[in-house]
């Protein structure tokens, strides 16, 4: 059944065992602001509400063990550890005596947690925040930036070959091998070890051992037809694209909607032009802050930075109730369009570079002191993505699929906004 909130309760043994222990101002802000019924209330329509079964974890624990695990960068395994021994976290989390989930229920539950139930939690954070005075809204910040999947570097060898494990190692599991099925473990390894070595340099011995690769592929994917299992059935749908995708290249064409991942289909190929990484391959998200918190967010690949703009100026007003006197973003974010838009709403100093060449006027207003300050307001985004990164793990997502992006990218947003409030308060 579903629990929505716990007390807390006290540990003689932890008290008495540990005198001098302290729960840190952080940890004391952040339980006041979580403690808000609406943000738990919000929480649960993503739990089922079942009349039978066992009492599920609460839902006030649940929203305390994801903030816990993104603002440690904590995998599951270390959660459960952490929350066993460290009694600083246990207060916070609510944790009284043996009663600590295993790292599967912790995985399940904070597995139910939505993109827009993280950012409903958010958009509360925030209006929080407003209520003690540590943001104004007067500036807006937007920049962009990919998180990586969590995938090795994809070549068209190593994609089919990834398939044909999987579906051996499915096929093993089930104890369902047909007869005469074979499994290409040897082979694999030799086409593999040639690429690596006289295929490095040497182009037609490559291909040659990509097209054996290929009729390796196919063969798994005949002898496997007879299969319906979804588990069989997926795999083999993914493995016969990439085989295809993997002739087109072999003809000298390039493939649309190239799959990079046999495990995480939804990760895409971005370029953002940077030197140490040409190609980064996961998803793009779109960041939009005010002057000191993350304010909005968005990961979708299909559209453009020049259309985020518009939606960026209209969440600012729902959380602010009113325009931001300053919006800075990079040239990516520049259209005729976007510009009108933010004058129109209301927008007075709109610090935004034009793409191509500049006219006398405009020359002379990129000069001005209002949009020169505004340049660096929005450089200061690039730092707070840096920390994003660093401290919360943005760069690189621990879960697979669209929900578990946004949930990964949600979770790290939401534990760092949390944290901001703890040391504006705290000085």
């Amino acid at each position: 059944m579903k629990t929505l909130f716990i007390e807390r309760q006290t540990n003689l043994f932890e008290q008495f065992a540990n005198p001098q222990f302290k729960v840190s101002e952080d940890y004391q802000i952040i339980d006041q602001v979580l403690s808000d019924e609406n943000i738990i209330l919000e929480l649960a329509k993503d739990f089922p509400n079942t009349a039978t079964g066992r009492n599920r974890t609460p839902i006030e624990q649940t929203l305390r063990f994801l903030v816990l695990k993104h603002q440690r960068g904590l995998d599951y395994r270390s959660l459960e550890r952490t929350l066993k021994v460290n009694l600083e976290d246990r207060w916070f989390c609510k944790v009284s005596g043996d009663n600590v989930p295993c790292f599967k229920t912790l995985q399940n539950q904070i597995s139910q947690i939505s993109e827009q139930s993280i950012k409903s939690i958010n958009d509360r954070v925030i209006t929080e925040a407003r209520k003690r005075k540590l943001t104004k809204g007067k500036k807006m910040r937007v920049d962009s930036t990919v998180t990586e999947a969590n995938i090795h570097y994809p070549t068209d060898a190593s994609l089919i070959v990834d398939g044909i494990k999987k579906i051996n190692k499915t096929l093993t599991k089930l104890k369902i091998i047909p007869q005469g099925y074979r499994t290409f473990k040897r082979k694999i390894k030799q086409q593999i070890n040639i690429i690596r070595t006289i295929g490095r340099k040497n182009k037609e011995v490559r291909q040659k051992v990509i097209k054996t690769i290929v009729k390796m592929g196919k063969l798994v994917i005949a002898k496997t037809q007879c299969f319906r299992r979804k588990s069989i059935s997926q795999t083999r749908k993914i493995l016969k694209k990439i085989v295809e995708q993997t002739e087109l290249v072999l003809q000298g064409e390039k493939p649309k909607n190239r799959i990079v991942s046999i495990y995480d289909t939804v990760a895409r190929p971005i370029l953002k032009g940077k030197v140490d990484k040409p190609c980064e391959f996961g998803q793009e998200v779109q960041i939009q802050e005010d002057e000191h918190f993350v304010t909005n967010w968005e990961i979708n690949n299909k559209s453009s930075d020049t259309e985020f703009f518009a939606k960026a100026i209209d969440k600012h007003k729902e959380l602010f109730n009113k325009p931001p006197d300053t919006a800075a973003t990079d040239r990516g974010y520049w259209s005729p369009d976007n510009k009108e838009y933010a004058r129109s709403m209301g927008v007075k100093n709109i610090s935004m570079p034009k793409k191509g060449k500049l006219n006398e006027q405009e020359k002379e207003f990129q000069n001005t002191r209002a949009y020169k300050k505004g340049q660096r307001f929005r450089a200061g985004g690039e730092a707070k993505i840096s920390l994003l990164k660093r401290k919360y793990k943005l760069d690189r997502c621990g879960y697979q699929g669209n929900a578990g992006m946004a949930r990964w990218v949600g979770g790290g947003i939401l534990a760092c906004n949390l944290i901001t409030i703890a040391r504006l308060m705290t000085g």
